[in-house]
Parts: C-alpha cells; structure tokens; sequence
C-alpha cells in the first residue's frame, strides 16, 4: 500500500501545483503592472505588438520607401510634414509594445535590445531631419542642398528596417503578404 502512496502524492502534486507556476498572458501583465507601478493600456497583449510590429515593418515599409524614392527628391513641405508625422505616430505606437513585452519579459519589439535602439534611433533622426527642413529651411534651400542629410538618414534606417524584416521572415517569425 505504501508504494502506491507514494506515486499517488506525487502525481497529486503535480497536478495542483502546475496551475500555481503558470503564468499566462495576463498574469504576465498583472504581475508587470504591480513591480513597475504602470497600468497598460487593455488592448495590449503579445499579439497586438506582433502586429503592429508586422503592419509597419510590411505596410509603413513600403510607403517610407515609396516616399523616399519618389517625394522625397521634390522636396515639398507638407509632405515631409506628414510623414514625419507618421512616424512618429508609428514610434509612439511601438515604442508602448516595446516597454509592454519588456516589462513582461517577453522580449523587445525589434528582436533585441540593440536592434531596437538601432532602428528607434534611426526613425528619430528621420524625423528631426524632417522637422527642420520642414520649419527652418526655405523651399529653394530645401530643393538645392537640403535634401542629402534627409535622404542619408532615410537610406540608414530603410536599410535596417530592411535587414531585420528580412531577419524575421529567414526565422518564419513575418509573412510578407
């Protein structure tokens, strides 16, 4: 009798004890949101920064470089304007995903720590670059020797945009649809 005592306490351990070490999504959230003292936002969830991560790395990709390529070289203000707008509505939005999956210990919303450094740093040169041609430089200054920080920085961050949209789709983390 004492064998099967044994292996019935520990299989009855097992079974009790699993659902105490397993912690879901929103346990990860709810224990994120009381050891840092923030409160995230309802609709953030791994999902939700997956894909947001994916909208821009495919759709917002594609219009930066659009952009770059085609309006970019005319120099018009309004623009340079809008897209710097865009961008840094798209920073806002993922740098919120990023400190959500680091705080919960789910990783970063750019693989790692320094490929996301890399590329938000990247959007923010773009978007100061913008900025001060769009409010301190004059449409003929703009046009004849303005534009080439603009477009260096622009090529700096598509390239890394590029490098680790085509990192994530090698490791079938992104379906480019």
């Amino acid at each position: 009798m004492r064998i099967l005592t044994i292996p019935l306490a520990l299989a009855a351990l097992a079974f009790f004890a699993a659902p105490i070490y397993a912690c879901d999504e929103d346990c990860k959230k709810a224990n994120a949101e009381q050891e840092h003292g923030v409160k995230f936002a309802s609709y953030l969830n791994q999902d939700f920064c997956r894909s947001t991560r994916a909208d821009f790395l495919i759709q917002d990709y594609k219009s930066l470089a659009k952009y770059r390529a085609d309006q970019l070289p005319g120099g018009h203000k309004g623009g340079m304007n809008n897209i710097r707008k865009m961008l840094d509505q798209r920073v806002d939005w993922l740098r919120e995903c990023d400190d959500y999956l680091r705080l919960t210990d789910q990783g970063r919303i750019f693989r790692d720590r320094d490929t996301t450094d890399k590329i938000f740093k990247a959007m923010k040169g773009v978007s100061e670059e913008l900025n001060n041609l769009v409010y301190n430089g004059s449409q003929d200054v703009i046009v004849t020797n303005g534009l080439d920080i603009a477009e260096q920085d622009f090529d700096q961050m598509l390239q890394l945009l590029d490098q680790h949209r085509t990192q994530m789709q090698l490791r079938g983390q992104l379906v480019n649809l």
